[in-house]
């Protein structure tokens, strides 16, 4: 199967995976030939992509980090909190009054949050997630604009799990960063839905009040009894940048390995926040929110995430990221631009259809277009074994 955006998706393709939405229900089931009224359905919920069957590659499966069942109750359980945070806070209209009133009433969220259920959510994702080795971040996820919210506290919990793995953390420090990642954004859900689902760039007003949802999140947070205050500080503290140009507070970091210490520096970044910040930026320019920004594909946002190193994300934990990532994710469309050794299959393009963190660079590839873009017997190229090839990431419509 092949993951295609909206714009490639044409009438006689298979959808390859079902969609479902937030709440679980299904909105396009596999096995359905798309037609216009199929694309229409596709507009209509804002899909930004889906996985569409190819003949010869039925072996390339994508999986996921957390089962399919423990990705739905995530989503389905932040947006039943969501949706029970943005009735009781009642903010209207987009001002700063609205915002101050909000911030400065310490009962309007008091323990409405459903953390006990989360939290055993969490150590299901972890049981499920950690138990595979080498852990590995990998995204196969296929997001509606409804769903965006959710389905991305869930995708940077994950990423920021696997991080923090790796960085030998405890797993009740995992869990605490954990339950911060996925309810990090809830100051965003009371935002009025004019500003959410706006068309095109903020105003520089939108853009100064918008930056009020990490205190928003963190005093959302902090009325709840059964969260900590290092949990909170995720939401908090995950916009704050390592040069102290970022916000609310202008916090700085040192760009060192974020490791628990007796005296924690006034005015420092959080650890937990540090990471949730690489987490999050990453998967950010994988899937922007809707309607801003073009996502960028893996190569690329990695590249943004290394650059962002030192001035905006915590070097240390960039360094450790870099070495959890696949280079060319599994169900990635990749074309040979350089073939050195056989010297006739450049312009050849195909699907990822492994990977390994020990050759994250060098995937195992299936070939099913020759340079013409016409189809071939598909074949196997596993760029580990095989020297002298090099790929970059391609449509192959």
């Amino acid at each position: 199967m092949i993951k295609l955006g909206l714009d490639e998706i044409k009438p006689g393709m298979l959808l390859a995976r079902s969609i479902v939405s937030e709440s679980g229900e299904l909105l396009l089931s596999a096995g359905n030939v798309i037609n216009e009224r199929v694309l229409v359905k596709m507009r209509e919920i804002e899909l930004t992509a889906a996985w569409i069957a190819e003949e010869g590659t039925e072996l390339v499966i994508p999986e996921e980090n957390v089962s399919e069942q423990l990705a739905l109750q995530s989503q389905f359980m932040v947006k039943e909190n969501a949706d029970i945070l943005k009735q009781v806070a009642q903010i209207k209209t987009f001002t700063h009054a609205s915002i101050a009133s909000a911030l400065t009433d310490t009962t309007r969220f008091k323990n409405i949050i459903a953390v006990e259920e989360i939290k055993k959510l969490i150590k299901q994702i972890l049981d499920d997630l950690l138990s595979k080795e080498p852990v590995a971040v990998n995204f196969a996820s296929i997001r509606t604009k409804s769903g965006y919210l959710y389905q991305h506290a869930l995708d940077v919990a994950v990423t920021a799990i696997i991080l923090a793995n790796k960085l030998k953390y405890t797993q009740r420090e995992i869990e605490e960063l954990a339950l911060g990642c996925l309810l990090m954004d809830l100051g965003k859900v009371v935002f009025p839905d004019a500003l959410m689902n706006k068309l095109g760039r903020m105003s520089e007003q939108e853009q100064h009040l918008y930056r009020e949802h990490p205190a928003l999140g963190y005093s959302i947070l902090r009325q709840n009894d059964r969260i900590g205050i290092t949990t909170s500080h995720v939401a908090y503290q995950h916009h704050e940048r390592q040069d102290g140009k970022g916000y609310p507070r202008g916090l700085r970091g040192d760009n060192q390995i974020p490791l628990k210490t007796l005296s924690p520096k006034k005015g420092m970044i959080h650890r937990y926040a540090e990471i949730a910040a690489v987490a999050d930026s990453y998967i950010s320019l994988l899937s922007p929110m809707p309607n801003t920004v073009a996502p960028q594909s893996p190569d690329e946002a990695m590249r943004s995430v290394i650059k962002s190193a030192g001035s905006h994300l915590n070097r240390a934990v960039v360094d450790a990221f870099i070495t959890i990532v696949p280079v060319f994710p599994v169900g990635s469309r990749v074309v040979i631009i350089e073939d050195k050794k056989y010297r006739k299959y450049t312009g050849f393009s195909g699907v990822v259809a492994r990977c390994t963190i020990a050759h994250p660079e060098k995937p195992v590839l299936l070939i099913i277009f020759d340079r013409e873009k016409k189809k071939i017997k598909p074949w196997t190229l596993d760029m580990a074994e095989e020297d002298g090839f090099k790929i970059q990431f391609a449509r192959l419509q």
